[in-house]
């Protein structure tokens, strides 16, 4: 994983947060390589601080390698899902931007982050349902996030992303219920970092 971010204490853990923790403890014998596990969703927005709600489950960004290694170790089973990068609206460089999460992690095999509050609240535009809109607007305003920002880095996760004409619409009705703005793609949007 990329420079760390943050070290983020997480107690007390609360339900799933703790059965994962139990969980990755009890699997670290049977992991026989350093492995790295990033939470998203839920599970990042209250680690975030900008949220207090409660979650059911825990979706996880991993590897394909680490999926399995963690499937053979038996703990992906309900509350943890792995969820597809390509599910997502994600910038390229989020793993450099992740927030290590020492209280969950078991060194030097066992190693979880959480997604940036930035990347997070853009990857939320992908799925758009009231409790990411929920999530996304406490995030923005936690962080203190200018719609600057926001559509920098969005703008280039969009141009990875799968369904850009999804999210772009998400953004149009985040942007004016956050920012109180109109959104026009083609005047507010910055072209993309980098490229596809």
């Amino acid at each position: 994983m990329a420079p760390i971010a943050g070290n983020v204490s997480v107690k007390p853990l609360n339900e799933p947060l703790e059965t994962f923790r139990l969980r990755l403890q009890e699997a670290r014998s049977k992991i026989d390589r350093p492995i790295d596990i990033i939470l998203i969703g839920g599970a990042a927005a209250l680690l975030s601080g900008a949220v207090n709600r409660v979650t059911e489950d825990i979706d996880i960004l991993a590897s394909s390698e680490t999926v399995r290694m963690l499937r053979e170790a038996g703990i992906l089973r309900s509350p943890i899902q792995p969820v597809a990068d390509s599910f997502l609206c994600l910038h390229p460089d989020h793993r450099k931007a992740c927030i290590y999460l020492r209280d969950l992690s078991f060194p030097p095999k066992i190693r979880v982050y959480r997604l940036s509050p930035l990347d997070l609240a853009i990857s939320k535009l992908s799925r758009f349902q009231q409790v990411d809109i929920e999530d996304i607007e406490a995030i923005l305003k936690k962080e203190k996030i200018a719609k600057k920002r926001l559509l920098k880095r969005y703008a280039t996760a969009r141009a990875y992303y799968t369904n850009p004409k999804a999210t772009d619409f998400n953004m149009r009705l985040l942007i004016r219920k956050v920012y109180g703005e109109d959104f026009d793609l083609k005047r507010d949007l910055p072209q993309p970092e980098g490229g596809p």
